[in-house]
């Protein structure tokens, strides 16, 4: 089970990557096969902070931004 929800997150991950930055996802399935996994990962990671400090829907304040990033990071 819990190998199966680490799979579905990889998954989700690469994605994010071919859909937000389908370059580096190309460059990323030229990586060996057991890499792949931790790079699309890295990519959501660094993604998901990206989108907290200057996404869409950004919070509205640096404090707030600043907020929003601990309660992620908590959350992971």
């Amino acid at each position: 089970m819990q190998e199966r929800a680490v799979h579905a997150s990889y998954a989700r991950c690469a994605a994010l990557q071919r859909r937000h930055d389908p370059t580096f996802h190309l460059a990323t399935c030229a990586l060996p096969r057991d890499v792949r996994p931790a790079v699309h990962a890295l990519y959501g990671y660094v993604r998901g902070a990206d989108e907290i400090v200057d996404g869409a829907h950004r919070p509205p304040t640096p404090p707030a931004r600043r907020a929003a990033l601990d309660a992620w990071q908590r959350a992971l």
